[in-house]
């Protein structure tokens, strides 16, 4: 679906009355994207990135994670910051779940209201920022209580303080590795959620975007010999499985909101050591796996409704052991394979090089192994 959400479609015009030169042609923009960061310890080399090799066909989202008091939003010198790289650059004001579950008696809904005041007093602007809630927990598949106060929460931030604008916000939704084995108890909680259409549709008018974290690993993906269409076909089965699944059964309410605001939130986190896909591989194999992730969502929203242009990764700023070199040269790579795919003429080979071949996408990782069980996900 081809419709961006309230929100996306105020922050895009606001971006384009106040640019100061007129934006690429629509009929040469593939979609009007939506690039998401998200950095837990630092940002500042990819956008920077981003911004040197920015196109108008696309708007940047960049989280700006809290720190010391987490219910806090960081800002101001964070947001202008943000703010001084285009009128295309957008600050999310991270509203903590964890920070927040310890702010007692106050009700979730009366803490997103609280958080957006204090987002007001923090610099963000209503016409071209907003929230993200980081991370809806797994238990929000399955428990009742923790689906209630997710839902309390986002509607608190969306109607923010009396007298606020109401403002759609992103969610992200904490994920399960891609080296998963037993996937029947997983997907049968996904499949009970998706059902509850009651609470889909409760949320539906308070999000803009809708983030699955999907942090795919090299040795998963990087198999000796595969062509790129077919690891393509595996990364998609891993990091579009909710939507996936959702458009496979009896699911309307879901369905309808990730036609409209899904998408992967997927890895550029090199060098972790847990939770980001635990891709401790050289340089060229973790551009080579950002590069494959660009092609793999351009090119499955050719033919599916969903992400359209939206994409975000996650960044490690500080990958231990890597020169500030490395990191500036996955960062720019990861910025080039974007505006290709996104920008204007956009195409999904040119994420995988400049000139439409498939160089930046084909590192091999010996040992490396797909997981087929992600395709049950094409099924109820």
């Amino acid at each position: 679906m081809r419709i961006a959400a309230v929100l996306a479609t105020l922050l895009l015009a606001g971006a384009a009355a106040s640019s100061g030169s007129a934006p690429a042609a629509r009929s040469a923009c593939p979609y009007q994207a939506q690039v998401f960061v998200y950095g837990q310890n630092g940002w500042d080399t990819l956008v920077n990135a981003l911004a040197a090799s920015q196109t108008p066909c696309a708007n940047y989202y960049v989280v700006l994670t809290a720190i010391g008091d987490k219910t806090k939003p960081r800002g101001p010198g964070a947001v202008n910051a943000i703010h001084a790289k285009g009128a295309n650059f957008h600050a999310l004001a991270e509203f903590n779940t964890g920070a927040w579950s310890k702010v007692k008696p106050t009700s979730w809904s009366a803490k997103g209201r609280l958080f957006r005041q204090r987002m007001a007093v923090a610099g963000y602007d209503p016409a071209r920022d907003t929230w993200a809630v980081n991370e809806l927990s797994s238990a929000v598949r399955t428990n009742p209580v923790s689906q209630a106060r997710s839902r309390d929460a986002m509607r608190g931030l969306f109607t923010g303080p009396k007298g606020a604008p109401h403002q759609q916000g992103a969610v992200f939704v904490v994920g399960i590795g891609q080296q998963l084995v037993n996937f029947g108890p997983y997907k049968s909680q996904v499949e009970a959620w998706l059902g509850n259409s009651a609470w889909w549709s409760a949320v539906s008018p308070y999000v803009a975007w809708w983030g699955q974290e999907a942090y795919a690993s090299c040795s998963k993906e990087c198999v000796p010999g595969a062509k790129v269409a077919i690891r393509s076909t595996h990364l998609n089965e891993f990091v579009e499985h909710p939507a996936r699944l959702a458009f496979a059964g009896p699911a309307p309410s879901a369905r309808a909101l990730f036609d409209r605001v899904y998408f992967p939130l997927m890895t550029a986190y090199w060098r972790d050591t847990k939770g980001y896909g635990n891709n401790r591989v050289s340089l060229a194999h973790m551009q080579a796996l950002t590069n494959l992730e660009v092609y793999a969502a351009r090119a499955w929203a050719i033919r599916n409704p969903y992400p359209d242009g939206r994409i975000g990764f996650a960044w490690n700023e500080h990958p231990a052991g890597a020169t500030p070199a490395q990191v500036q040269a996955l960062a720019t790579r990861l910025a080039q394979s974007i505006s290709g795919a996104y920008g204007d003429g956009g195409t999904a080979t040119k994420a995988c090089s400049p000139t439409g071949k498939y160089a930046w996408c084909k590192a091999s990782l010996a040992g490396a192994r797909f997981n087929p069980g992600w395709a049950t996900f094409a099924s109820w």
